[in-house]
């Protein structure tokens, strides 16, 4: 048995913790809410989402593929490091053993560099051609780019069931990250969002708001609707749905 291995860096605008919360810690839930064309459900079959647990992560209707199991490796929440490796499933070619992976955050300025390293473990002599490895590394960076612009258009979203402290009541709190946003943004960090343009509805559960991102992004836009807005309990729930931001993201690095 061979082992390759291959390493690839992408940066972000998300600061480490809040994006390995997203990445990490909450991509369970994360990925079919905002992509469910392409990850359906992950599954937990064995553990407790600890050191050891296996997932099944089924893939939407529109991929070839219908699921891979993964196992746990490695969660470091304190320095921002997940390893874990790809064992089961018709993603995974059979001159494949396993595939590990392992992501590391680390802070730059006020965002973060994503540090990818990936095991490939092949059976007898086989030998990864050098285009499946390019098409790899550009399906991760689609995976990473659709949660930093998930997390970029959502400046409310909490990625994780881990609560986050603030010092203004949530009343007015909810009023800026929620009613006012769309004004709000675009004002404050006119460089990561340009516009929010309502294409559909009043505002309301229903409504579709195209955000146009600003000059420093890789991507023009992104489409999201709303899903849930619940003004007395503080809630606001909204899924993106632009098919061009989903039709990236890497199903075997997942």
């Amino acid at each position: 048995m061979g082992v390759l291995t291959y390493e690839t860096e992408y940066a972000s605008i998300i600061p480490p913790a809040r994006l390995y919360n997203a990445l990490v810690l909450d991509a369970d839930n994360l990925i079919p809410k905002i992509a469910p064309q392409a990850v359906k459900t992950v599954e937990i079959l064995e553990g407790d989402g600890g050191v050891g647990t296996i997932k099944k992560v089924s893939f939407g209707e529109g991929s070839e593929y219908s699921y891979v199991k993964h196992k746990v490796e490695g969660i470091d929440k304190d320095n921002f490091v997940y390893s874990y490796s790809l064992i089961e499933g018709d993603a995974i070619s059979d001159k494949i053993e396993k595939i590990s992976y392992e992501i590391k955050l680390v802070a730059s300025g006020s965002g973060s560099i994503i540090k990818n390293i990936s095991h490939y473990h092949t059976k007898g002599d086989f030998e990864i051609k050098e285009k499946h490895v390019k098409a790899g590394k550009e399906r991760a960076h689609g995976l990473f780019k659709l949660i930093e612009n998930y997390l970029k258009s959502s400046p409310c979203a909490s990625s994780h069931t881990k609560p986050n402290t603030a010092l203004s009541p949530p009343a007015r709190l909810y009023n800026v990250l929620v009613l006012d946003t769309d004004n709000l943004i675009p004002k404050i960090a006119p460089q990561a969002i340009k516009t929010t343009e309502i294409l559909e509805g009043d505002g309301g559960v229903g409504t579709i708001k195209k955000i146009g991102f600003g000059e420093g992004s890789e991507y023009s836009y992104v489409k999201h609707k709303v899903d849930v807005i619940d003004k007395d309990n503080f809630v606001y729930n909204h899924s993106l749905i632009e098919e061009y931001a989903i039709s990236k993201i890497i199903l075997i690095a997942f």
